[in-house]
């Protein structure tokens, strides 16, 4: 599929995520990644550098632009889909972080962009979803903020009118007080943050550089995932994790982590020089199936490709020793 608008946003609940979903414990990863705009003629990409930690993501992106004058776009960055839930905390202790200088609850995965080395302030669009369906003008038609930031923005739902809340609770948008009477109502849709911002792409290169904390997945029957369980078999792990696993011995907790590489596809022509790192910060194990194209760059944590077309996206398990 290709996106014919100029703004992300058309394509926001494709290329995102996955929706936050709680069963049996589990919350689902919440991939993110891949600049997006319209299909693009005359821009590729050279080089890609991409890390991957369960703890921040970094990506650097070299464009080359075949045209003889400037080209003017309009970029998007969709975060991912997050539900509200949970209460207010969900997003914020999950993802975003004053340690990292984010104090914009909004931006709750600590998103950053750089062009040729200088920061950027992208513009930011935000969204409420019930499924696949955007409910963002329902909610602000009834005055009601998208992002629910502290307890009181839950109580002050739960004191609407009446015909307020029998509407929303109508579409399934809000979930009844519970316990009965504890004066507050959690939101039942999700929330989503789409950044976007103006590029000018002169003839030649330009660098664009994104970092991001992923929302990463959580289950609390972690020994799923250890060698030969049921959620390992999902990420091709291979013999040489697996003894390493049994030698370290111990019960890490596993954490998954998303990211889509297939929005590399709405440039011109294959990614020229791809390189993926798979971070090494806490000395943790991993385990995916790597994209077909990719090949081991001599070390274990490291894969390069040249004229690389993803006909996949990545989905990593991370093994995180306490």
């Amino acid at each position: 599929m290709k996106c014919r608008s100029s703004l992300a946003i058309a394509c926001a609940t494709i290329l995102s995520t996955v929706s936050a979903a709680q069963a049996n414990g589990a919350v689902s990863e919440f991939p993110a990644g891949g600049l997006v705009f319209k299909s693009e003629e005359s821009i590729s990409i050279a080089r890609e550098d991409l890390e991957i930690g369960w703890d921040r993501i970094n990506v650097r992106y070299v464009f080359v632009s075949s045209a003889t004058e400037p080209l003017i776009r309009t970029i998007g960055f969709p975060l991912a889909k997050v539900s509200l839930e949970d209460g207010p905390d969900n997003i914020e202790n999950r993802s975003w972080s004053q340690d990292e200088g984010v104090d914009d609850p909004r931006n709750y995965m600590a998103f950053r962009v750089f062009v040729n080395g200088t920061p950027l302030t992208p513009k930011l669009h935000e969204y409420a979803w019930s499924g696949e369906t955007d409910v963002t003008r329902r909610l602000l038609d009834l005055d009601i903020p998208l992002l629910s930031t502290d307890m009181d923005s839950y109580v002050r739902l739960a004191q609407l009118p009446d015909a307020t809340l029998e509407e929303l609770r109508r579409h399934d948008l809000v979930w009844d007080e519970v316990p009965p009477g504890a004066g507050w109502i959690a939101p039942k849709w999700e929330y989503q943050s789409v950044y976007e911002w103006t590029q000018t792409f002169s003839p030649g290169e330009t660098v664009v550089e994104i970092s991001y904390r992923p929302l990463f997945g959580a289950d609390v029957d972690y020994h799923r995932y250890y060698p030969d369980g049921e959620g390992a078999s999902h990420y091709c792990m291979d013999e040489a994790t697996k003894r390493e696993f049994m030698t370290r011995g111990g019960q890490p907790e596993a954490f998954t982590v998303g990211y889509i590489l297939q929005t590399a596809r709405y440039w011109n022509g294959p990614i020229g020089d791809f390189r993926l790192k798979v971070s090494d910060d806490l000395g943790v194990l991993f385990a995916f199936c790597v994209p077909e194209g990719l090949e081991p760059a001599g070390d274990d944590r490291s894969w390069t490709a040249r004229d690389f077309v993803p006909n996949s996206d990545l989905k990593i398990v991370f093994y995180v020793y306490g």
